[in-house]
This record gives C-alpha cells, structure tokens and sequence, in this order.
C-alpha cells in the first residue's frame, strides 16, 4: 500500500514536472515585436493668412520644421504589432499596456485591449491606433526636427498572457522609424494654395502689411537702366525649381539690373548670373561659378562687365520647400 502511495506521488511529480517545464518552455517562446508604424493623420491648428504671416515670420528665424509644429495639435500613429506563440501550450492575451518613447524622449503610456488566444505555431497582428497630444510632444520636438522630421518611436511594456489559472507578464520592446516631414510640408503647401483663391483681397492687404512693417523692404523696382532692355518681367517661381533667362552678346557688354521677391512665406531668392557651361553644370546639379551671386536675399541690383558669349539669369527658389515667389526681374545690356 505504502509503495503504491510512493509510486502514485512519483507520477503526479512527474506529471508536475512536465507540465511546469511546458509551461516554462510556452513562457520563453512568446514574442511580442512592434513590427510597422505607418502615418494615419496630423491634427492641425485652424490656419488662416494670419497664421501663416506669423508662421513665415518664424521660419525667417530659423528651421521652418520646428515653426511649422506650433500647428501641429496631434499626430496620429498605426503601431502594428506581431504576437508570436512558439510553445507548446495555447495562451490567451487580454491586453497590451506599455510606455512610449519619440526620439528618447518618454511621451506617455499606451494601452490596447487584446482578447486572442493564440494556438502553438501560431502569428496573430494587431493594429493600435496611437494619438501623440501636442503638449506629450513638445519634450521631443527638437530631436524630430534635429533628426529632419524622423520619429524614432520606441514601445517598452508588458503584454500580459492567461494559461490555465496564471496570469503571465511578458515584457517586450521594440523601436520603428517614421518620417513625417513630406506630410506637414504637403499640408501646409495645400493650405497656401487653398486659402489664396478664397482671400486673395485679404492676403494682399495682409502681405502690403507685412512688407511695409520690415525696415528697409522695397515694394516695387523702379530701376533706370541704360542700354538695351533684356528683361523686364514678374516670374513665378515655385518651390524647389528656378527659371532663367538667356542671352547672347558678340561684344564686351555691361549688364545692368534688379530683382525684388514677394511671397507669403520668407520674401527671399536666390539670382546668379553663370555663363554657358556653367548653366550646365547648375542645371545638373553640379557645382559651377558665377559672375555674379545674390546670396539669398529679398533683392539687389548687379552691374557687371562680361566677355562676348551666351549668359543666363537664373532665379532660383529651389532651396524652399513649399514656398512659391513672385519675382520681379529687370536687366538691360550695352556693348562696350
């Protein structure tokens, strides 16, 4: 009797055994991985010209992805996860709940309700909608803009697993890139574009405004040139593009002339003056030389001599990213 007790406690040993080392084992081959993050939307500021004067005025002062985030209310996220049970031993997952970081910065907590019960071998996917409010934003918005818009997201939590009567924390973490530039650049260029048909009489007058409360901004060229008038014409430039002007003299000549840029966002251009070769080598990206560099600049007046040859006036606003300039241009030529 006494050894059929012994053999009867051994078994249930052994079954205990076996069964603590499958559920150790299910334990140790869960995985949890932020495996995607995708943009959903950014929740922006009421825009107005007003604002956008405001916001032109501080991207004068500095990097216009850092100006542009005082409009940005809320951005809203799509963290996808991958819940991976290699055990033996089916698990129920009730919730997700972890901290998030942007760029190291801790932003807040996050929290989805699961409810899966996931067999062995098998890979489920969850989508979490996840909504970073302005003010859990700000600690972090230098590092975005430091880093050219990109938000180093990092989730570092527990998920929490039920087998059998066990309640079981697994902690994970998992760091994902997303790059929201192109979408605040795209939104704000939409919004110029949208707000310009609507108040045209209203941004003109808010733009006279603006122009004539800067010391030392001239409205409009009235220039007096001698020689033979080339040019004297108001382009549009838009962002990230140039236009030119091409000419051609068989003598020693003098160029004479100015420019002035309007825009409803930094009232500056860049004007070079290159010759043949070097318009190609501009034109291709490649580094060239000029008779004459504006630097970036609201307008100028050059007066150069040149050697007989094709030249070219390049108005460039390729260095703006949504920003389009109105640029009036005046030159005139005379052999010497």
């Amino acid at each position: 009797m006494g050894k059929a007790i012994v053999i009867g406690i051994s078994i249930f040993v052994i079954i205990l055994a076996i069964l603590a080392g499958l559920l150790y084992y299910s334990y140790t081959q869960i995985d949890v991985t932020l495996t995607d993050v995708n943009y959903i939307s950014i929740e922006w500021a009421e825009f107005s010209w007003e604002v956008l004067i405001n916001l032109g005025l501080n991207i004068l002062a500095g990097n216009w992805l850092d100006a542009a985030f005082d409009l940005v209310e809320a951005i809203n996220l799509d963290l996808e996860f991958t819940l991976y049970n290699g055990g033996l031993l089916p698990v129920y997952i009730p919730e997700l709940t972890y901290d998030l970081f942007v760029n190291d910065v801790n932003v807040g907590k996050g929290f989805s309700p699961v409810n899966l019960t996931i067999n062995p071998g098998q890979t489920r996917e969850i989508s979490v909608m996840q909504n970073f409010q302005k003010n859990s934003l700000a600690p972090t918005v230098k590092k975005i803009v430091a880093s050219d818009g990109v938000m180093i997201l990092k989730v570092s939590g527990t998920a929490h697993f039920k087998m059998w009567f066990l309640d079981i924390p697994i902690p994970f973490e998992s760091t994902k890139s997303i790059s929201i530039k192109d979408e605040i650049r795209k939104k704000l260029d939409s919004e110029i574009q949208r707000l310009q048909p609507e108040t045209a009489e209203t941004a003109e007058s808010i733009v006279q405004s603006f122009v004539e409360g800067l010391d030392g901004n001239v409205q409009d060229l009235e220039l007096r040139l001698s020689g033979d008038y080339l040019v004297d014409k108001t382009y549009r430039v838009g962002p990230g593009s140039y236009t030119f002007v091409g000419f051609e003299k068989d003598c020693s000549f003098n160029l004479q002339g100015g420019f002035i840029a309007n825009a409803i966002l930094g009232d500056d251009i860049y004007v070079y003056v290159v010759d043949e070769d070097n318009f190609q080598n501009y034109d291709d990206g490649q580094k060239f030389s000029s008779s004459y560099d504006s630097g970036k600049v609201e307008y100028d007046i050059f007066d150069l001599n040149l050697a007989p040859g094709k030249y070219y006036i390049i108005i460039s606003n390729q260095y703006s990213l949504f920003s389009t300039k109105t640029v009036q241009l005046e030159a005139a030529t005379s052999c010497r």
